[in-house]
């Protein structure tokens, strides 16, 4: 039954999201025949009402059919839509963003995470990095939503080129109603047309905004050691580099995202768990194998934040041993002790020089220590040379043999895979890989 609303008034819309929901508001009936349902979608002039029931479960069905409107569409919308695919996108999308799920999402953690971009429609006023990249299907999209950053909130969208190849990140400075940046002015101007024009619209509710800056952009190619800058001259843009995006719909679940920025675009977003976030689900898992270890920590090596963490100050302080697959050569100890006691290694710089100790601690009163020296030979690798190993029970220090080594041996090393701020993965000499966090 369809009534007056007293409510849309204290609460307008912008004016291409009132187009839109007076456009599905035609159609909100969905036609059992074709799978839709009905749904609660408000415009300025009338508001459908449904009983709570029936409402979470048109919502449910509503994302069923979202999903399902794009599932064989190439490029993420880039190839465009038949007539019918269109009215089921549309119908679901007008009946989630009328629910909007979650009511505040830019104060809510389920935001924050990495959204894998699954579906966008491609308006004239895209900007140039949308139009080129978005629609090519073997690239994977993603953006980083990091709102509680320490550094400040930020986000970031990434283009990933695949395994051989590398990633593009773009970076931006982002505020919020209740996590306003010092000193950030939004957006305010359309702009130029060749970057794609802007909205100057106001958000529909509170909390459901990000402004952004984006202030740097780089490549990181896999084959090279350093990031190459992104030729855009962000500084000297201005309020080019400035844009919104508003969150039209964040499910309860927090794996589901509508997103609508300031060029008129429509984002269809799922949250994609970081492969940091699966290695770390699946080292917390009893029935772990090592081949999903290993091909996770193969995604996590081509996405390591740190380009030379051999050099890195990260690489310093109390690392905690979490899993390991030795190798063949490895010497015995090492084997039967790395995944059965507690494992540390500590780097630390003392008086100019970088000192490591690793310390296996079998109980309160017993431990076996070997320190030594390290240093960085090159961006990825560090030296290590052990001269002091013992055993401790208690107060007492009982030396321990080195074992033999013959002269032209090549000194031990470590090959750092992956490091950021309190995760760390390193390959030894002999091939064993070691998987750490900071303690």
């Amino acid at each position: 039954m369809a009534q007056r609303s007293t409510s849309c008034a204290a609460q307008p819309r912008p004016r291409h999201h009132v187009a839109f929901i007076r456009h599905a508001y035609r159609r909100c009936s969905y036609r059992p025949v074709r799978g839709l349902v009905r749904c609660l979608v408000s415009s300025p002039r009338y508001t459908l009402v449904l009983p709570t029931s029936a409402k979470k479960s048109s919502v449910k069905e509503a994302r069923a059919s979202l999903l399902k409107a794009i599932t064989d569409v190439k490029g993420r919308g880039k190839s465009g839509m038949n007539s019918e695919q269109t009215q089921d996108l549309e119908a679901a999308v007008a009946c989630l963003e009328a629910d909007r799920g979650v009511k505040d999402p830019t104060d809510s953690p389920l935001l924050e995470g990495r959204w894998r971009l699954l579906f966008t429609t491609r308006p004239g006023s895209a900007s140039p990095i949308q139009k080129t990249f978005v629609g090519v299907e073997s690239f994977t999209v993603y953006q980083e939503v990091l709102l509680t950053a320490s550094e400040g909130a930020r986000v970031n969208n990434i283009v990933d080129f695949g395994a051989k190849i590398g990633t593009l990140k773009v970076e931006a400075e982002a505020s919020t109603n209740s996590n306003a940046r010092p000193g950030f002015v939004p957006r305010q101007k359309p702009g130029l047309a060749i970057f794609g024009k802007s909205s100057n619209t106001p958000p529909a509710h509170p909390n459901m905004r990000v402004d952004f800056q984006f202030d740097k952009a780089a490549f990181a190619f896999n084959a090279l050691p350093f990031k190459i800058p992104y030729p855009v001259p962000f500084k000297l843009l201005g309020d080019e580099t400035k844009g919104w995006i508003d969150v039209t719909y964040l499910s309860q679940d927090g794996k589901l995202r509508l997103t609508r920025g300031n060029k008129g675009t429509l984002f269809v977003l799922m949250k994609d768990p970081s492969p940091k976030q699966q290695l770390l689900e699946a080292l917390a898992s009893q029935g772990n194998s090592n081949e999903e270890v290993q091909q996770l920590v193969l995604q996590l090596e081509r996405q390591s934040p740190e380009r030379s963490p051999a050099k890195s100050v990260k690489s310093q302080g109390k690392w905690r041993l979490l899993w390991s697959m030795q190798a063949s050569e490895a010497n015995y100890l090492q084997k039967a002790l790395s995944n059965r006691a507690s494992n540390f290694q500590i780097i630390e710089e003392e008086d100019g020089e970088a000192r490591v100790e690793n310390v296996v601690q079998l109980g309160p009163l017993l431990a076996i220590k070997a320190g030594g020296s390290c240093a960085a030979e090159g961006p990825t690798r560090t030296v290590v040379s052990l001269n002091d190993i013992r055993a401790e029970i208690g107060p007492l220090r009982i030396p321990l043999p080195r074992g033999n080594r013959s002269t032209d041996q090549k000194p031990a090393y470590v090959d750092w895979l992956y490091l950021d701020d309190d995760l760390r993965i390193t390959r030894g000499s002999k091939g064993s890989l070691f998987i750490h966090t900071k303690d």
